[in-house]
Formats: structure tokens, C-alpha cells, sequence
């Protein structure tokens, strides 16, 4: 999760309690916080969901690192209302969402447009499959926040929001594979212009007008199937490619396999 506000950051003067995987966390008095507000601790951010008492405070999931009894360096900084609302109410734990940042640069990269991101600041970020097996995005902007990076702390989204204009190009598309052992290998071969890390996503069809569904495990630049049969001649499989540095998606063509007696 991206954090606004280098600028209204606030360090805690005191050390806190902290347990692993444990949403508490036992605090100075003399360290204020209110719900909602963002608590940096051990550089991982956490929303506060409920102040106990003036000592005591309970963060939006439990803490992730090992348990310390005087952890020191926490930072409370503050977010947007909406957002933290968003949190709060246990928005996060949807996991059909994901919470992202748009900084000043990332606004105008040609693929966070076309994946409805039009502007900076909070926004609510969803991706689902159609009855065709293509990818489509959903984005609901919860707050305009118009930062840079570095006042964002903006490190952890690029996989949905690129900080630049990357494309993939697939330069080995799949082949038509015949098989008689019951075998074959399904390959593509892809780069990306930024050097992101690419991600592979198979999808199968039984016909050429059927719909084209993903194949479970199947995320690697290579598709081998087993135990295959005069039934599945005619089956089509193409993949899906994306990357690290949010890439618009590219989907490669549909090979077809035919079982040959």
C-alpha cells in the first residue's frame, strides 16, 4: 500500500510493542494517533483501525514482521479521509480490490489510462475475466491526490500502476502441436521493453467458437500437456502476458492440438 505525506509525517518520540501477527500494538501516551491514520512500522504500513486507549491501538491486520517489545522509528502520517474510511471498514480485506497510488508521473502512462486510471491520487483498482477470457479493468478513484513519488512513498503499485511506458512484444507466437503419444508443448516467447518481469497466464478452448477459460498452474512461458486423446483434437490454447512494470496486457494467438492416430 502507497503513503501520502512524507511531509506530515510525524515519528513517535517512544519505542512500541509489537507482536507478530498480532494487531495490537502498546504505545506512549505521549504518542498520539487517530483511527485511520497510517503507522509506518519496520517500513511496512498499516492502517489504524481502533484506538484502544492511550496506550493501546489496533491496526487493520496483524503485525507481519517478529514480535519486539520496544520497536523504535514509528511513523504516523495521514491519508485521505475516504481512504482511510476504505480501510477501516474493511475494505482491504477484499481481495477482488487492491488500494493503489497514482503519483504525478504514473497519471499520464498510456497503460494506466487504459486501464480507467485517468488521474493521480487513491484509487480502488479491480481486474476480472469476461465471457471471452479477456482481461477487463474496473478503477474508482476514492481520492484526488496530486504528489510525486517520493512525497507518496509510491512502492509497491507499479505492477498495476507503471511508473513508464512499457509493451510487450511477442515474438514467438504459439505453435500448432499434432501428438500420438498423448504429449505436447505448448511455447511463446515474449519481451518487455522495460525489462520487467513477465507473468504468463495459459487459457484453453474446446472449439474455435468456444470461450477460452484460464488453465490452473499453468503460468510459465511453456504449456506441456499430458495424457491427451483423439477426444481433444481441436482444442485451442493461447496465453495471456503481463509484467511487473504494469504493462498493458498482451494475448498471444490460439494454437490448436490435434491427435494424430
Amino acid at each position: 500500500m502507497a503513503i501520502f505525506g512524507t511531509i506530515d509525517a510525524a515519528t513517535f518520540a517512544n519505542n512500541v510493542g509489537v507482536t507478530q501477527n498480532d494487531p495490537t500494538v502498546t504505545k506512549n501516551a505521549a504518542d498520539t494517533v487517530e483511527e485511520g491514520d497510517v503507522l509506518e512500522l519496520g517500513g511496512v504500513a498499516y492502517i489504524v483501525r481502533t484506538v484502544t486507549s492511550t496506550t493501546a491501538i489496533e491496526l487493520h491486520k496483524g503485525y507481519v514482521a517478529a514480535t519486539n517489545s520496544g520497536l523504535a522509528g514509528a511513523v504516523r502520517r495521514t491519508p485521505p479521509k475516504k481512504v482511510a474510511e476504505f480501510v477501516v471498514k474493511g475494505g482491504d480485506s477484499i481481495t477482488d480490490y487492491q488500494l493503489i497510488f497514482v503519483d504525478s508521473t504514473e497519471k499520464d502512462v498510456a497503460s494506466n489510462k487504459a486501464r480507467g486510471i485517468t488521474g493521480p491520487g487513491w484509487w480502488l483498482y479491480r481486474t476480472y475475466t469476461d465471457v471471452s477470457g479477456r482481461t477487463r479493468h474496473k478503477a474508482e478513484c476514492l481520492a484526488f491526490v496530486h504528489a510525486t513519488a517520493a512525497a507518496a512513498g509510491d512502492d509497491a503499485d507499479d505492477t498495476v500502476a507503471a511508473d513508464v511506458i512499457e509493451t510487450i512484444t511477442i515474438g514467438t507466437q504459439p505453435a500448432n502441436q499434432n501428438t500420438s503419444s498423448g504429449g505436447a508443448t505448448f511455447t511463446v516467447a515474449a519481451t518487455a521493453s522495460a525489462s520487467g518481469t513477465l507473468a504468463y497466464q495459459w487459457q484453453k478452448r474446446t472449439s474455435t467458437s468456444g470461450r477460452f477459460a484460464n488453465v490452473s498452474g499453468a503460468t510459465s512461458a511453456s504449456l506441456a500437456l499430458t495424457g491427451q486423446l483423439a477426444a481433444n483434437t481441436g482444442n485451442q490454447y493461447r496465453v495471456k502476458i503481463t509484467t511487473s512494470k504494469g504493462a498493458a496486457e498482451a494475448t498471444s494467438n490460439a494454437a490448436t492440438l490435434t491427435f494424430v492416430s
